[in-house]
């Protein structure tokens, strides 16, 4: 229902590495050509459950990039990230219960932690010894599950319009999202959702509803028209599954979660990346900052939820730098209390 709080809408009132890489940024030239190679296949990720995954690019390094959602697909962001595949090999993958992947329906099967042991076998499935992590939103959660219990697999860390290390930050940014909407749409997203509800599978209904729902999430209207994404990929069977199975067991999984205190170890290298206008808002984000002993804040001003589509000419240069291994210009330290 909403891009990483779909099951949780009881919780919140009303809702819910080169030496180029200094190199400007510059947009890829417009058609087929101008896309990296692309290869697609299959990992078993134990259990009965494979992991559909995409490789765009062939750099020297590997970035693995974590979608958000739950239950969203790797097509919402992948189009779009790949500028940066001139440099880097990117990794993207569905999470399991929805896309290309296994359509997992049972809850024991959908904790969050499930989601961090996926990430673990696509990386033993590429041989990697450490990998460099970009988790945009709910992948964030992810990225710092993972990080608990494998922080001797990280690389470098990227933290994109995170989800909140607390669920009291994450109903905080919600709340104050719905009381945002006025009475008339707040009234067209219900009845979107409504339509919905009636039939999961469809994609038009889908889309209906997202362009509602994103509209807080984008700070320049226009650029949600520039992004060539899809928040309604895959089959109607993965987007009914989204719905009745990945909304209702994954993120209610995690409780009351408050991750400050494990994330206090995680000593590997992490850029945090923050729009002034996400509706996740920019204090969760010097939370992030604040907490991870070796990190830095980019805020971007004048973007929302996806910086890569409102600002990539910032965005795509500070990913490239961090990557080569310097901060990028502007990153700043946050200190903790």
């Amino acid at each position: 229902m909403r891009l990483f709080l779909s099951a949780v809408s009881g919780l919140v009132p009303g809702a819910l590495l080169a030496a180029c890489a200094s190199a400007p940024y510059a947009p890829p030239p417009a058609g087929l050509a101008a896309r990296p190679p692309v290869n697609e296949g299959h990992l078993d990720a134990g259990g009965g459950v494979r992991l559909g995954y995409r490789i765009a690019g062939s750099g020297a390094d590997t970035l693995i990039v974590i979608h958000g959602g739950p239950g969203l697909t790797l097509d919402y962001l992948a189009a779009d990230l790949e500028p940066l595949a001139a440099r880097h090999a990117l990794v993207f993958y569905d999470q399991r219960g929805t896309g290309r992947s296994s359509l997992v329906t049972d809850s024991a099967a959908l904790t969050a932690d499930r989601f961090a042991d996926d990430l673990e076998a696509l990386r033993r499935h590429l041989r990697l010894e450490r990998m460099n992590l970009l988790g945009h939103s709910w992948g964030a959660g992810i990225v710092a599950l993972y990080a608990r219990k494998h922080p001797d697999r990280l690389g470098r860390l990227l933290i994109v319009a995170g989800l909140p290390l607390t669920m009291a930050g994450l109903e905080e940014s919600f709340t104050k999202m719905a009381a945002g909407r006025d009475s008339a749409e707040a009234r067209r997203m219900a009845e979107a959702m409504a339509a919905r509800r009636q039939d999961p599978g469809d994609p038009a209904a889908c889309r209906a509803y997202y362009a509602i729902w994103f509209r807080p999430f984008f700070a320049d209207p226009d650029a949600a028209r520039r992004s060539r994404g899809d928040f309604c990929a895959g089959t109607p069977e993965s987007r009914r599954n989204k719905m009745a199975s990945v909304d209702r067991y994954t993120l209610p999984s995690l409780g009351r979660y408050d991750w400050r205190a494990m994330m206090r170890d995680v000593r590997a290298p992490t850029l945090v990346i923050h729009g002034t206008e996400d509706p996740l808002l920019l204090d969760t984000a010097h939370e992030w900052a604040a907490t991870l002993p070796n990190s830095r804040i980019l805020v971007l001003d004048g973007t929302g939820h996806f910086a890569y589509v409102e600002a990539p000419e910032r965005f795509f240069p500070a990913v490239d730098r961090f990557l080569a291994g310097e901060w990028p210009s502007g990153a700043r330290m946050v200190s903790g209390d």
